[in-house]
């Protein structure tokens, strides 16, 4: 009987080294795509949760703040420390400081601020480009004025890769209220309303206080790597139509995102029941719900 030793001749074999190396590429491209797919989508999630996270706290605050027990003794003038904010904390970014208190003896204040990261030390535009960016940061100061005084913790880490942060206040009418402040009035010039509250009189930034009615909030936050293949020309208009609005240019491959919230303070600006012109009811007052 003949032997015959069958196998691969020279073609077959390079035809089946083209199919695999083809099948390869394939496969590792495909990896490629959905490996930047996939982080880019998760660097944005987690700008989404962060954002969103982090504006129902402050909401919360916002709606609290303001709020007084009705035997609250610690502060003998209470109506000085209601909600504030200083433009310009860091950059063209600004700081928002709420107050609340909920037993007769003790109350906090609470301070959201821009802050830079190490190695970041000038310009927005220098943290952003050269540095390692910045962050909002919470403060929680129990009794913040007078005896009693206590920092609960200071300039922790609330939101990382921070862009902007805004903050508008508004009244009844929908006018923006300025200056909001109190002690951190000596920031403004004196036309501002810069003296500090003295001999029972509040000034100009204090009197304001109670005027707000809503509070807006930008907040503007970039991914943590980078995310485009290529650099993206980015522009951030925050708060546009208004006096104090930021806008931002950019031209680099990470992701940005400007989340919003407009908050009734709840305790602030509130409407009047009798009028204080005539004395008449609800039904007849023209002052009331303005």
């Amino acid at each position: 009987m003949k032997n015959r030793n069958s196998g691969f001749t020279l073609a077959e074999v390079l035809v089946s080294i083209v199919i695999g190396v083809i099948s390869i590429a394939a496969a590792f491209t495909s990896y490629n795509y959905f490996n930047k797919s996939y982080k880019s989508i998760s660097q944005k999630a987690a700008i989404n949760s962060s954002a969103r996270e982090a504006l129902s706290i402050i909401t919360k605050d916002l709606r609290n703040t303001g709020y007084m027990h009705v035997d609250f003794t610690k502060e003998s003038h209470p109506e000085w420390y209601l909600i504030e904010f200083n433009q310009k904390e860091l950059g063209n970014l600004d700081q928002l400081i709420v107050y609340q208190g909920t037993s007769p003896n003790s109350w906090i204040r609470t301070i959201y601020s821009p802050k830079a990261y190490d190695n970041c030390q000038f310009s927005v535009a220098w943290c952003n480009k050269y540095g390692n960016g910045m962050y909002l940061a919470k403060t929680l100061i129990a009794n913040p004025t007078g005896g009693g005084r206590k920092v609960v913790y200071e300039n922790i880490e609330f939101i990382p890769n921070l862009v902007d942060f805004q903050v508008v206040f508004k009244d009844r009418e929908g006018k923006e209220v300025y200056p909001v402040c109190s002690s951190y009035c000596n920031r403004l010039s004196v036309s501002q309303g810069a003296e500090t509250p003295s001999n029972n009189k509040p000034n100009k930034g204090t009197l304001n206080m109670p005027k707000v009615y809503t509070a807006e909030i930008y907040l503007t936050i970039q991914s943590a790597k980078e995310v485009f293949n290529s650099n993206q020309a980015t522009r951030i208009i925050n708060h546009e139509n208004g006096t104090f609005g930021n806008t931002q240019n950019f031209d680099d491959k990470y992701y940005r995102e400007t989340f919003f919230a407009s908050v009734h303070t709840r305790n602030l600006a509130k409407h009047v029941a009798i009028s204080e012109q005539t004395g008449t009811s609800i039904g007849e007052s023209s002052t009331y719900n303005k």
